[in-house]
């Protein structure tokens, strides 16, 4: 009896329902409305679109407490009047990893001061507008953008990294990314920069010339695994205050040049696998090299097999067995070509004396070129300049760049001591320049090859 009587209310209940037209559909919409968004007082979220948009004073735990699933938004948006806490580390990384595109203009990051893995492994970003916002404050941005796989370019050129100490793995494996414009950052109190580009395999060209690495104590894995990377000048580098090189140019094997003659090395106790698999790489000058320190230089030179000169000063006492150097048929000391310094084994055992430059055996015919080659241009149409970079010119100590004009050789610039150079800003586009550059090798100028091989350049 118990159980018809429930029966029967429950179906006079549906036909009351059923009986009011208009309010079933209104209590329908209210659910469903319900079911396709959530709005809190820091967010709202769409599941239909899967914008996620922030509002007001954003607390971070309620941002990973979010009554919505991270995979399901497709992207971020702040709205005006949204502040961000001052610890933002991993606010958006690895569950946004569908999300596609972040605009965070609005936002008020002035009171952020860490930022580390903010958006790590957000593997579908392919666009990211971080535009006008305040990173003054910020001195943590280690792993900042790290695994962000399909990001090809970011526009970084407003962030202030002026109080930035650690910027370890910045860009950590951002192996789609072909273009970063970093000139501008400021990394004067930055002393991590282990691992800050390692994985970039897409980039070919990066401009750190004017990073002060004075701070830095770290640049393990540095440029590791950049393979594409042909032009990188890092001849200003600070590295009086480095302890730890490990890996720092690993599997950079489309470099065929590198100056770093001038690193200050006295304080590094590791080099381990510094240059290995730098495939490119015919000649090394590790002439201001100190290795008094260094307690592990395992694998050092590993797999560099192009590798057939290297320069040794004072403070280079030894190359060891561990380094992996490639013995082949032996190396000579150039001061004495017909004797075999290195031993017989497979990897080159060398004792070093004073400054001296070794060469592997068979050494070739050489005619040294006493002018630049190679001569590699890049224009920037955003700027309407040029870059000239050039391989290293074997004894050279300054270089000089020269243009055509009105008939005659014009000297812009003759104390060059890198391998580059780039033009001033706002020259004319379409107009046409030839441009030679020369070479002083033992205290002469070498001008009449630099003209022969001049190139020609169209402004863009």
């Amino acid at each position: 009896m118990q159980v018809k009587r429930f029966l029967a209310i429950v179906m006079s209940l549906c036909m009351v329902s059923g009986a009011v037209s208009y309010g079933a559909p209104v209590i329908s919409q209210d659910i469903s409305a319900q079911a396709d968004s959530v709005e809190t007082s820091n967010y709202s979220f769409d599941e239909k679109t899967g914008v996620l948009k922030l509002k007001g004073k954003i607390d971070r735990d309620t941002i990973f407490r979010a009554d919505f699933s991270a995979r399901d938004v497709k992207s971020i948006i702040a709205e005006d009047g949204t502040v961000l806490p001052e610890d933002c580390s991993y606010l958006f990384c690895d569950n946004y990893r569908n999300c596609t595109f972040v605009d965070l203009t609005k936002a008020d990051t002035s009171r952020v001061k860490n930022m580390d893995s903010m958006f790590w492994r957000c593997l579908n970003l392919t666009a990211i507008d971080l535009e006008g916002i305040d990173t003054s404050n910020v001195t943590n941005m280690s792993r900042m953008f790290a695994e962000c796989f399909k990001l090809s370019e970011y526009d970084l050129s407003g962030l202030d990294t002026g109080n930035v100490t650690d910027m370890s793995n910045m860009f950590y494996n951002c192996y789609n990314l072909t273009e970063l414009d970093i000139s501008g950052f400021n990394t004067s109190k930055v002393t991590n920069m282990s691992g800050i580009f390692a994985g970039c395999s897409g980039l070919t060209i990066l401009n750190v010339s004017g990073f002060d690495t004075s701070s830095v104590t770290s640049m393990d894995e540095m440029f590791g695994s950049c393979y594409e990377l042909t032009d990188l000048d890092v001849s200003r580098f600070d590295t009086s205050s480095v302890t730890s090189m490990k890996n720092m140019f690993s599997y950079c094997s489309a470099l065929t040049s590198l100056d770093v003659s001038g690193f200050d090395t006295s304080k590094v106790k590791n080099t381990a696998g510094m240059f290995m698999k730098c495939s490119g790489l015919t000649n090394l000058d590790l002439s201001n090299f100190n290795t008094k320190k260094v307690l592990n230089m395992s694998g050092m030179f590993a797999n560099c097999s192009g590798l057939k000169t290297i320069s040794l000063g004072e403070n280079f006492k030894k190359i060891k067995e561990t380094a992996e150097l490639i013995n082949g048929e032996g190396w000579v000391n150039s001061k004495t070509p017909l004797t075999v310094v290195s031993g017989d084994g497979k990897y080159a055992v060398i004792v070093n004396e004073g400054k001296n430059t070794y060469k592997r055996l068979p050494i070739e015919q050489e005619n040294t070129p006493t002018y630049p080659t190679k001569i590699n241009v890049k224009y920037s149409e955003e700027y309407h300049q040029v870059r000239f970079t050039w391989d290293k010119v074997e004894g050279a100590d300054k270089y000089g760049i020269a243009v055509y004009l009105a008939g005659k050789w014009k000297v812009q610039d003759q104390e060059i001591t890198s391998t580059s150079y780039t033009t001033p800003k706002s020259l004319t586009p379409g107009k046409t320049y030839k441009v030679a550059i020369a070479a002083r090798v033992n205290g002469k100028w070498d001008t009449a090859n630099a003209i022969k091989n001049a190139v020609t350049v169209t402004i863009k």
